[in-house]
């Protein structure tokens, strides 16, 4: 009986997220965007809505990042950028979708009671400087969730990714990832196979998916365990 009266609970908040989210969805109808969103849905554009503390919220996902549109709940007025939150002062966004982000976490490593998340490119220079600069505080104060997302005009960052995710282990993936930033080309003398390859490209897609949630910009790119933005060069300061 109890396990009923739990899928029956789960079904109804189901129910009444699909609903708010198809009120949203209806109440852009009265923007004078919405032509242009639904132009854009058809060449792939993804949006996703919700209604928070009275504003209907969407985010369209585009080639360029993401794009935050609000409308007040009179629907009189469209708002483009980020509606700030006078209390917190942080933007009112989409909540981040917990499974997708994990589901993109290719290891963890670190000792600390803190939980972080790092989109990291192998090849980057900022996020070498980072490893240079940070590297006892991440081990020592955090524990780190990696998220791997080689640019595309990193020439080197794919191969040095797949060396990475070779490893078999946690601790072994850490320690080719920081081996890596550190400049060593061990990487150069890894030389998968198709499936191994097949296998990684599986891997890196859920990152790129996470990353994407997460609404990383560049790499590095740090968040906290609720998924908001940190800057990097504060991590390890007491505040």
């Amino acid at each position: 009986m109890k396990k009923l009266l739990l899928t029956a609970a789960a079904m109804s908040l189901l129910l009444a997220n699909q609903n708010t989210q198809n009120e949203a969805l209806n109440a852009l109808k009265a923007s004078p965007f919405y032509n242009q969103i639904e132009a854009a849905k058809k060449q792939g554009l993804k949006i996703k809505a919700d209604k928070i503390d009275g504003l209907y919220v969407y985010k369209l996902q585009s080639p360029r990042g993401p794009i935050y549109i609000y409308i007040t709940a009179d629907k009189k007025y469209t708002f483009i950028g980020n509606a700030i939150d006078n209390k917190t002062k942080k933007p009112i966004h989409l909540p981040k979708n917990a499974n997708i982000i994990n589901e993109g976490v290719m290891f963890t490593f670190g000792k600390g009671k803190k939980e972080i998340y790092l989109v990291t490119d192998p090849e980057c220079p900022f996020c070498r400087k980072m490893e240079a600069q940070k590297k006892e505080i991440l081990a020592k104060n955090y524990k780190v969730h990696v998220i791997l997302l080689p640019l595309p005009f990193h020439r080197y960052a794919k191969p040095m990714s797949y060396y990475i995710l070779a490893a078999k282990t946690d601790a072994e993936r850490a320690k080719r990832m920081k081996e890596v930033l550190s400049g060593s080309n061990k990487w150069k003398n890894f030389h998968p196979t198709k499936e191994q390859i097949a296998k990684f490209n599986k891997e890196l897609q859920k990152a790129r998916r996470a990353a994407s949630e997460l609404e990383a910009q560049g790499t590095p790119s740090v968040y906290d365990k609720n998924f908001n933005p940190i800057p990097w060069p504060a991590l390890g300061e007491k505040k």
